[in-house]
């Protein structure tokens, strides 16, 4: 389940003072996408994200994930998935509790490999996941977070 991973490594990266943080998947299923000669299958799930009592903007979160979803999922309506869903509760002092809800789907195939763990038809393969980026990171250019200095927007000025 690499997207579930890449998806928990993106929040890993960008929420640096959460207090609780963690991901898991629910109400999965698997389908069988066995062909003539080699077989695989897909996994749709929900990905979860809950992050705890975390010191962030939930925009600027929420900003990751739209880029993220551009970069690995720009097909989303296409294969059925709905958009992401999230509850977010404010405590104090800037503090969040964030859950985040994203259907995944990713795609298995056998892969011919000599090390390979499954034999079909006398030769051996391994099991692939095929979750990859669906553009060129380069094309996409750089998600850049920055803060500009005090005073330097027309309403930090009106006060």
């Amino acid at each position: 389940m690499k997207a579930l991973q890449n998806l928990t490594d993106l929040f890993k990266t960008h929420i640096v003072d959460a207090k609780g943080f963690d991901s898991w998947a629910e109400d999965g299923a698997i389908f069988c996408t066995q062909g003539d000669e080699i077989d695989g299958f897909e996994v749709e799930y929900t990905a979860i994200v809950f992050v705890q009592n975390a010191k962030l903007n939930p925009d600027n979160l929420f900003m990751h994930i739209v880029s993220w979803l551009n970069k690995y999922d720009q097909h989303r309506s296409e294969k059925g998935l709905a958009m992401p869903t999230f509850a977010v509760e404010r405590l104090d002092k800037g503090r969040y509790d964030i859950k985040l809800k994203l259907d995944i789907r990713e795609e298995y195939n056998l892969i011919e490999d000599e090390q390979g763990d499954w034999k079909q038809a006398g030769d051996l393969y391994r099991c692939d996941n095929q979750f990859e980026a669906a553009v060129d990171e380069d094309e996409l250019g750089e998600l850049v977070h920055f803060v500009g200095h005090e005073n330097d927007l027309p309403c930090q000025n009106s006060h």
